[in-house]
């Protein structure tokens, strides 16, 4: 139900940002993309698509712009949570110079 709810439409752009090195977020989840496993899984694949689909038809209706915006990172040393894959998710919600980074080349999003 929660990928049924239009909530995404009042914007005029939406940026995706994804890492694979992230290894709490799947790449093609947070993407809002259809993973290749989804199209032969009998079970669970017709549900995935339709998330996606629901997600997505409103936001091409509405003339959103979507912009997907793929972030690798030098990751140094494994720690904790580079073994867990936590290292790359942490920077992308946390990391302050990668939030200036991505918010200033791409400001005209926000204007």
């Amino acid at each position: 139900r929660l990928s049924e709810a239009p909530s995404l439409t009042t914007f005029k752009n939406v940026l995706l940002v994804a890492s694979p090195q992230d290894g709490y977020a799947p790449f093609y989840s947070a993407r809002i993309e259809v993973h290749a496993r989804s199209l032969k899984d009998s079970k669970a694949g017709s549900l995935h698509l339709q998330m996606v689909q629901n997600l997505l038809r409103p936001l091409q209706e509405a003339g959103t712009n979507i912009v997907r915006c793929e972030v690798h990172f030098h990751i140094q040393g494994r720690g904790l949570d580079g073994t867990i894959k936590r290292a790359a998710h942490i920077m992308l919600l946390d990391s302050l110079p990668f939030i200036r980074h991505l918010l200033s080349n791409n400001s005209h999003y926000f204007e």
